[in-house]
């Protein structure tokens, strides 16, 4: 058996459930609204999971999506080295040991 390349998020499976809840009521609303959402059921449950894995879109999402992140995290610890880096130099230049003579006493 193929083992599953991803799982659906909890948001998109509660939102699937949900909406199989709402599915009694569809013949309500009438009968051309039930064919359509029978399908987009059925599409969502049984076709959609093989749609992806098969035409890689989730590989290709997946991949820009990291590529992303790893941009935004390397900017982030650029601007973290740099705060780290200038409140080093901060500390350093505020515990220097000689002050200057023409200081007053406790300064």
């Amino acid at each position: 058996m193929q083992e599953k390349q991803f799982e659906y998020s909890t948001l998109a499976s509660g939102s699937y459930r949900g909406m199989l809840w709402l599915f009694p009521l569809m013949p309500l609303i009438g009968i051309d609204v039930f064919l359509v959402y029978c399908g987009l059921m059925l599409f969502l449950g049984i076709g959609l999971r093989p749609l992806l894995e098969k035409t890689g879109l989730y590989r290709q999402v997946s991949h820009y999506l990291l590529v992303a992140q790893q941009k935004s995290s390397a900017k982030f610890m650029e601007k973290r080295a740099a705060k780290i880096d200038r409140k080093r130099r901060d500390d350093k230049h505020r515990r220097r040991r000689v002050k200057h003579p023409g200081l007053p006493k406790n300064w």
